[in-house]
């Protein structure tokens, strides 16, 4: 069985083949039944598709599958696979400082500390605020798990239920992003529904940039409309210089990398052989991914 690995050098694969290009990547697929890949990559897929014609399984590296061609995929048998979970304890901690930052105004004694200001202020506490979390999967639930010992008031929505988006918005001190991105959920969050928000609100995104229209943010951030926003993923990817929101003040900007931890990339890699066993002995996959819905 020939396995190929199309990732980052930085990637650790182990002793699997891999695939650095295009044109290496279209030359290997000829022969393997199994692809593993960096979802920045998944655009590559559509190129070299006609001749993949032995190709029996697709596992991402990562938790999202947006890049991934599901046109072609729903009309093939191609198993698609990944690594959902694996980075849903590090953003869920990334969530809870993301919340800390704003309710203890983490900015305000970094900024004090270093001009040696001594000037007490009120903090707000996390006990009894409302979380709203928009996308109930495994990294909402990890939230949730976390907020809880807070004593926080937690609001779910979901495709399939919960609190409808719009009333959990106008309840909410925190709203959390974690749904994937879809034609559905591209731009969910756009001017009306941070219109909707409570003006002492913080929006934190750690799903994926274009489910906020990033224009109608920087307004609602500029304005004050909201009170601010902590976001780990933006729309286009490094966040360009000429962006408003590196100067903004109520903003807590990651460079997608809320989920890079020392052992994210060797707990994908173990998810990854665990379902290659699976694989081997005929049995069903974790973490397999609806080519219908696309996540």
């Amino acid at each position: 069985m020939r396995i190929i690995a199309l990732a980052p050098p930085t990637f650790d694969v182990g002793t699997i083949e891999r695939v650095q290009d295009a044109d290496s990547l279209r030359r290997a697929i000829v022969e393997s039944e199994v692809l593993v890949l960096a979802p920045r990559y998944g655009s590559m897929i559509r190129e070299v598709w006609a001749d993949a014609k032995k190709l029996r399984w697709i596992h991402s590296l990562g938790a999202g599958v947006e890049t991934l061609p599901f046109d072609l995929f729903r009309e093939s048998s191609v198993i698609v696979t990944n690594s959902k979970g694996i980075y849903a304890d590090a953003l869920a901690e990334w969530v809870v400082a993301a919340m800390m930052w704003f309710a203890k105004d983490l900015r305000r004694l970094a900024a004090s500390q270093a001009d040696a200001k001594w000037e007490p202020f009120a903090v707000q506490r996390l006990e009894g605020a409302t979380l709203g979390i928009i996308g109930y999967g495994s990294i909402g639930e990890a939230i949730a798990k976390r907020a809880r010992p807070f004593e926080m008031k937690i609001l779910t929505s979901r495709r399939t239920g919960g609190t409808p988006i719009n009333d959990l918005l106008a309840a909410s001190d925190f709203v959390v992003l974690c749904t994937p991105l879809t034609a559905e959920t591209h731009h969910l969050m756009n001017a009306d529904r941070f219109a909707r928000m409570r003006t002492d609100a913080v929006l934190i995104n750690i799903s994926r940039g274009p489910v906020v229209d990033e224009a109608a943010l920087t307004e609602a951030l500029r304005t004050r409309r909201i009170r601010g926003a902590a976001l780990d993923v933006y729309e286009t990817e490094p966040l360009p210089l000429e962006s408003l929101l590196w100067s903004l003040d109520n903003v807590l900007l990651s460079p997608h990398s809320a989920d890079h931890t020392t052992d994210s990339h060797a707990r994908a890699m173990a998810l990854f052989h665990r379902n290659l066993d699976r694989f081997g002995r005929g049995e069903a996959l974790e973490n397999v991914v609806d080519k219908t819905v696309g996540y």
